[in-house]
């Protein structure tokens, strides 16, 4: 691997980031009407069956070379980051 490699594929690692934090906000904007409609139906913030499906469906989908118990911490922290976004406080500020 040359330099020039080297910087091409990290120009193509932003160009990758730059995507993910679209999706996460995107995924965000959802969590928060989630959050509003939970918060209006009285119903907890933490649904450990819902997590689960999400776990499960994130596992399914992966074909590496990550592997499943590598994503689990990545979602295990972006759930908990979703979670945080539907608090009352955060709601409000929405």
């Amino acid at each position: 691997m040359t330099a020039i490699d080297l910087n091409k594929l990290r120009t193509e690692i932003d160009a990758i980031d730059e995507k993910l934090v679209k999706l996460f906000n995107q995924r965000a904007k959802c969590v928060l009407q989630i959050g509003r409609y939970k918060q209006q139906q009285h119903i907890a913030v933490y649904e450990p069956k819902r997590e689960a499906v999400v776990m499960a469906n994130v596992a399914r989908c992966n074909n590496g070379p990550l592997p499943d118990e590598e994503l689990t911490t990545i979602y295990t922290a972006i759930l908990a980051a979703m979670r945080r976004l539907q608090s009352p406080d955060l709601l409000e500020r929405q």
